[in-house]
């Protein structure tokens, strides 16, 4: 007997099998570009749901293909003409007004820092592969192909907020004598983007553990080390200063090395100290930030601090292999010990403190500078038009085949 208040287990059902569908369609519903999901996506949702019918799970073969269908076709109806494209991706020439849409929505796909990246370095490549000699079958250098990869790779982490930020002012923002439109992005002031302390403080922490642990490694079972000889008035130089490196078997060299690592870890420590009093001292001390608006690190960040620590664990095996002499990973691992306790002090503080509204950059200016971090100015990014426009000139509406824009870029 069911107790009042208590729902049936075929409510129940209904309710999951409802989610169910419902995460089924949003699945497939990816084959649409971001901003059109964003702006008509419940829409399309509700239609699908109501047309699968009562007590459906997941989306027949042929409601998938048809979404799936439906997706590309618009995404081919949005996307520029083979000779925009080119200019905007080869050169960075502005898009048409026309796709805008398009461009807002590659401006903010995870991979564009690359995308823009290879775009604007062809030049480059195409002037060694046209200067290189030939290679045959095999013959090609397996460090400049890494190089290369190399380069790729770490431009997906080199300012992406401000590339994307400077993209969507050339190529979204309306041109100079444009008739407004409600609801487009227009420049002005956007609130300053900084990364919360708790998640900036794990994340650096992470990164300097890994490379200063990754550093001792290599200062213990490392084989060979590159040894820099200072002479003075050598025979083939004549009177002078001059020196060389050789490689020699690490030997007694691995207690310096280790000994180095050791120093920074405890002048890290006594810094960790200072960083703690400083951190009691003025947390409580700090400013509003009007302008601001906080975020955890984001994926392209958390991606470039996994792929700097896979860096420096190969960087550690090349080492401990024989294959490099030690001596690389020496400056960013002293580095990283010098920084890593105060890292960890900060993080353990913060976690004690009221932090919902501290950003890492305080904590940094805190701990390096001893006084109150500044007010934020704001940041110069695209807001939706904002309310009417002057008097005398006509807004534009929105049209149903206008590309659709979100509330905030």
């Amino acid at each position: 007997m069911m107790t009042a208040g208590a729902e049936s287990p075929a409510g129940n059902a209904d309710t999951l099998a409802e989610a169910q569908i419902v995460e089924s369609i949003e699945f497939w519903m990816r084959a649409y570009p971001r901003r059109w999901r964003e702006a008509r996506g419940q829409e399309l949702v509700d239609v699908v749901v109501d047309l699968a019918g009562p007590g459906a799970r997941r989306l027949d073969p042929r409601a998938a293909f048809d979404l799936v269908r439906g997706g590309w076709a618009t995404r081919w109806r949005e996307h520029p003409l083979p000779h925009n494209w080119l200019l905007y991706r080869m050169v960075d020439r502005r898009i048409p007004v026309a796709y805008r849409s398009w461009a807002l929505d590659d401006i903010d796909g995870f991979w564009y820092p690359i995308r823009r990246f290879l775009g604007s370095a062809w030049p480059v490549f195409a002037m060694v592969l046209i200067t290189s000699p030939s290679w045959g079958f095999g013959e090609r250098p397996v460090w400049s192909l890494v190089m290369v990869a190399l380069m790729v790779v770490s431009s997906m982490f080199i300012r992406p907020a401000g590339i994307r930020s400077q993209a969507r002012l050339k190529h979204v923002a309306p041109r100079f004598g444009e008739v407004p439109v409600e609801g487009a992005l227009v420049p002005g002031d956007v609130p300053r983007q900084r990364v919360t302390a708790r998640s900036g403080l794990t994340w650096a922490g992470l990164v300097l553990g890994t490379t200063g642990a990754a550093s001792v490694v290599a200062a213990l079972l490392a084989p060979k080390v590159v040894l820099t000889k200072f002479q003075l008035n050598r025979p083939d130089m004549g009177p002078g200063f001059g020196w060389g490196s050789v490689v020699a078997p690490m030997g007694g060299h691995r207690v310096v090395a280790v000994a180095i690592l050791l120093v920074a870890l405890g002048f890290g420590a006594l810094g960790a100290v200072a960083v703690r009093r400083r951190l009691g001292r003025l947390l409580g001390e700090r400013l509003d930030q009007p302008y601001r608006a906080l975020r955890p690190v984001t994926a392209s960040g958390k991606a470039g601090i996994l792929c700097s620590a896979m860096a420096m664990m190969g960087l550690i095996w090349l080492e401990v292999s024989g294959q490099i002499v030690f001596g690389l990973s020496v400056v960013p691992g002293t580095v990283a010990l010098l920084l890593l306790p105060g890292a960890l002090v900060a993080r353990l503080v913060t976690r004690g403190a009221d932090a919902h509204d501290l950003a890492g950059r305080d904590v940094w200016w805190i701990a390096t500078r001893g006084r109150v971090p500044r007010i934020d100015p704001p940041a110069r990014g695209l807001r939706p038009q904002p309310g009417p426009g002057p008097e005398g000139v006509l807004i534009q509406p929105h049209g149903p085949t206008d590309p659709p824009y979100r509330a905030t870029p």
